[in-house]
């Protein structure tokens, strides 16, 4: 039996959904900012409560920045583990090296703007004419695209229905971050592999000898291993690796060493990466 897959964040999977489905409802707003607070805090504005700050986890924030969203403000408390968020924003900021898109992340409650609606007379009858005749026409567009959103996703909630269609043995995050990804616009910069990111990055040594230990113990399915001729390919598909090194620990030739970085553009890519041929198995 495998053992439980490797997860980075504390946060539920519920907390996650109801974020990313808060983020999407924003930008279909037109807002492009989103408050996330401390649920020790007795606030009188609409924001999201997670069990705790310190599980926004990098890959979170960036599924936020995928759904349009610019700006995050992250409201504390006294009892709030600064340290570990402050951490987690780091590790956001290594990550989004690589993106063209992404968040600008904020220690405090989102400032308040009053701004005053300005009532323009309007000097020409025939402009009161097109603007009633284009708020209907602007009102049936926007139902007309609901109706189709709503007929496309089995369930209503798109971000659900991500998770739904992806059957790959992965954390719900990880997936939802690699649907995140080419949104996001990726480049080959490299992303450092930080402990806790969950993101992995392997290269294997000529001493493997196909014994097959790394792929039987990977619980995401990184690592396969098929015959070609009298030889052993052993593959590796870097958009399931989670960087949980159990494949390191496991391997009796330790053949098995962590790269220090991993390129986004090769999660997208559906293509295994062959690691090593391996004449024959003892």
């Amino acid at each position: 039996m495998n053992p439980p897959l490797h997860t980075s964040s504390n946060l539920n999977i519920d907390e996650t959904l109801h974020l990313l489905t808060l983020a999407h409802a924003q930008t279909a707003k037109g807002e492009n900012s989103l408050q996330v607070s401390c649920p020790k805090l007795d606030t009188i504005h609409e924001e999201v409560k997670p069990t705790c700050l310190a599980a926004l986890h990098p890959m979170l924030l960036s599924c936020i920045a995928a759904e349009g969203i610019k700006e995050v403000y992250i409201e504390t408390c006294e009892e709030c583990p600064k340290q570990q968020i402050l951490s987690n924003i780091d590790d956001y900021k290594e990550l989004s090296q690589a993106m063209a898109i992404k968040l600008n992340v904020h220690l405090g409650k989102k400032p308040q703007t009053n701004e005053k609606k300005v009532e323009e007379k309007e000097s020409e009858p025939s402009r009161r004419t097109f603007f009633r005749t284009l708020i209907p026409s602007l009102a049936k567009h926007a139902a007309d695209n609901i109706q189709q959103i709503t007929q496309t996703t089995p369930t209503g909630n798109y971000v659900q229905d991500i998770l739904n269609a992806d059957t790959r043995p992965l954390p719900p995050l990880h997936k939802l971050f690699l649907h995140a990804l080419p949104k996001l616009e990726v480049n080959h910069t490299p992303v450092p592999v930080v402990e806790g990111l969950g993101l992995g990055n392997i290269q294997v040594s000529e001493v493997c000898n196909a014994c097959a230990k790394c792929v039987d113990v990977c619980p995401s399915k990184a690592l396969s291993l098929r015959k070609f001729g009298s030889r052993f390919i052993l593959d590796f598909q870097a958009d399931c690796c989670t960087g949980c090194n159990q494949c390191i620990s496991i391997c009796p030739e330790q053949a098995i060493e962590v790269l220090p970085s991993v390129s986004l553009p090769s999660l997208i890519q559906k293509k295994p990466r062959p690691l090593i041929m391996v004449i024959s198995k003892p």
